[in-house]
């Protein structure tokens, strides 16, 4: 409760009249869709209005790792790992009000690199098989800032992927610092 009481008492900085303001991201969560993996990222915003915020994202999510076994009493050695990186960009709209949150929502597009690479080993040779694959998607998203101060808050977000053949989403939590 006494946390509670603390943070109310926080100025209330979460109506920027300023355009020109940065906001800097710091994230991680969770990937949806292509099976549930981390995700980390960070984003630049530049405040275009007090509404209207163009950003970058950048995110990071390790799809899938593992080993395996091949060939004649499972002589062959194996290791095969997958991941995705999303670079993105677009306009945010902001809801200001008399809170602490702002929330907002956001569209944008981006290209998606899925890699993968398998590595193995046995009966005398060695093999590295790298795959990668970019794909052009449209998000859309929706989230809140939460200021604890003028400059430093947290950030939750929803973000939906649109990418032919594939659908899915990332759910992430994150420090923001506001800048100047």
């Amino acid at each position: 409760m006494s946390a509670v009481l603390f943070l109310e008492s926080l100025p209330l900085a979460a109506q920027e009249d300023n355009t020109g303001v940065g906001i800097a991201t710091l994230s991680a969560g969770a990937g949806f869709g292509v099976g549930v993996h981390g995700s980390y990222g960070a984003s630049l915003a530049d405040a275009a209005t007090k509404h209207v915020l163009a950003f970058v994202d950048f995110s990071y999510s390790p799809l899938t790792s593992y080993a395996f076994t091949y060939g004649t009493n499972n002589a062959g050695k194996g290791l095969y790992t997958s991941s995705l990186f999303d670079i993105n960009g677009g306009i945010k709209i902001r809801f200001p009000n008399r809170t602490h949150w702002v929330p907002y929502i956001g569209v944008g597009a981006g290209l998606l690199r899925f890699d993968s690479t398998s590595n193995t080993s046995g009966f005398g040779t060695t093999a590295s098989i790298s795959q990668s694959n970019n794909e052009i998607a449209g998000n859309a998203s929706v989230g809140g800032l939460y200021y604890i101060t003028g400059h430093i808050g947290i950030q939750i977000e929803a973000k939906g992927y649109v990418a032919h053949p594939r659908h899915f989403g990332r759910a992430t939590a994150g420090l923001f610092f506001q800048f100047p």
